[in-house]
């Protein structure tokens, strides 16, 4: 008990003086901190009504909040052994729960380390429970993300200098709250942490160089998923430049984003690069199959590495973006090659050479007919991957004769952008009823 008694006041004065040392020292999960295992052996002894007197009677009239906090942090050193990891995370969530009033008091920068320790080993151990096959809304990762949060706000709500601000850790928050939303796919619940860091005149720069690097990593992760492959190369590539050279694990992972990203934008990577960070077998043969406009091959290739692509949401990217890749090689070389043999000398390309081509690339898997060319070669101009357009009346494409096949790195990127009121209000509004044949056909 009297150890139970000297933490309190220890914590009485951390919290008075604003010592964060001391406030760090005293407020871990580490089971291998000395005040820990000091504390373990005294509740052994202790029931937890005897462990609510002492603290109530040394902080209640400093805190009723850091009281209950520290009355709850009590029960997680008790139970912090346990091996039942359910139980220990509510304990562990409630304790967190209860510090949050005392962080949102005022004059409480000096806590950002801990609450950022604690933060960490919150998303660590929710993420340890869900393991266990946690499915949906009883997945503890929500929870771990709304007391997240919290936390988020009350950091971004502190207009202090940054010496003395509760900012100084809100980018730590946020890229756990990334982390978490990933893991959780509710992609989307990133954007209003987006939003509040672009407008609450945040610099990411002044932030340590770790947290930049992750919190671009996930910024170049959401860019990718909402199709925006400019920006989340810019991101990706900040990223990856910026992790340090003995951060091979973390640089790998951001090369699983990276690289599928630039290969749509036409910047292949080398071979050294892929082996050396152990990334050949799924895209070796990937770039070769679009190089040679091999369209059997390229499918295949994703279908036998659809495990490692599916699980990065980089599958449906490379399958609906690479195929059209693979198409402008594909009649880039046979443009080249029916020039080379001298077949054609003006630059165009006829229907049946063409179709010939799509059908021997396919292997017979694909039952392409010129309407199907046509609609692929439209496509192809429109993007700017092809310089030309079609004559229908001599069935062929005609080429520019300057740069006929720009390089893919030199095209921009389309993307499809939809306005999710307007398309709801035409739907709800303006939007044509059924006819009577159709309601009848359906009834």
């Amino acid at each position: 008990m009297a150890n139970i008694r000297s933490f309190a006041s220890q914590i009485q004065q951390a919290y008075t003086t604003q010592d964060e040392a001391s406030f760090s020292r005293l407020i871990t999960i580490d089971i291998s901190s000395p005040t820990v295992n000091t504390l373990a052996q005294d509740l052994q002894h202790t029931s937890q009504d005897q462990v609510q007197n002492t603290i109530n009677g040394i902080l209640e009239d400093t805190s009723y909040a850091l009281a209950e906090a520290t009355n709850n942090y009590m029960q997680v050193v008790r139970y912090l052994t346990s091996t039942d990891i359910d139980f220990v995370f509510e304990t562990f969530a409630n304790f967190y729960r209860s510090l949050i009033p005392v962080f949102n008091g005022p004059d409480t920068f000096y806590m950002v380390p801990v609450i950022k320790s604690l933060s960490t080993s919150l998303v660590q151990l929710a993420f340890r429970v869900d393991k266990t096959g946690l499915q949906g809304k009883a997945r503890k990762a929500n929870l771990a993300a709304r007391l997240v949060s919290k936390v988020f706000n009350i950091m971004l709500a502190d207009r202090s200098p940054m010496e003395t601000s509760k900012r100084q850790g809100i980018f730590h928050i946020t890229n756990l709250a990334f982390k978490v939303y990933f893991k959780l796919d509710s992609v989307r619940m990133c954007q209003t942490f987006i939003s509040n860091i672009n407008s609450g005149g945040l610099e990411l720069d002044m932030f340590p160089i770790s947290q930049q690097v992750t919190y671009k990593y996930y910024i170049g992760r959401y860019a990718l998923y909402h199709g925006r492959l400019q920006h989340a190369q810019n991101c990706l590539m900040f990223a990856f430049e910026k992790c340090h050279a003995h951060q091979w694990h973390n640089k790998r992972l951001i090369l699983h984003y990276l690289i599928p990203t630039r290969i749509i934008l036409g910047h292949f990577p080398s071979i050294h690069l892929l082996e050396k960070y152990q990334l050949a077998p799924p895209y070796v043969n990937l770039i070769n199959t679009i190089r040679s406009g091999n369209i059997h091959g390229f499918l295949s290739h994703l279908e036998t590495y659809f495990g490692y692509f599916y699980h990065r949401l980089t599958y449906l990217l490379l399958k609906e973006r690479g195929i059209v890749l693979v198409w402008r090689c594909l009649l880039k070389n046979t443009y080249a090659m029916q020039q080379k043999i001298g077949i054609v000398t003006a630059p165009k390309l006829g229907f049946e050479t063409m179709l010939h081509a799509f059908v021997l690339s396919s292997q017979g898997e694909e039952a392409f007919e010129y309407d199907d060319l046509e609609c692929i070669v439209v496509s192809l101009v429109s993007q700017g991957y092809i310089r030309g357009y079609i004559h229908h009346q001599h069935q062929h494409v005609v080429f520019s004769k300057t740069t006929p096949f720009p390089p893919i790195c030199n095209v921009t990127a389309h993307v499809e952008r939809y306005n999710e009121a307007t398309i709801e209000e035409h739907l709800n509004q303006t939007q044509q009823p059924l006819p009577p044949q159709i309601k009848q056909l359906m009834e």
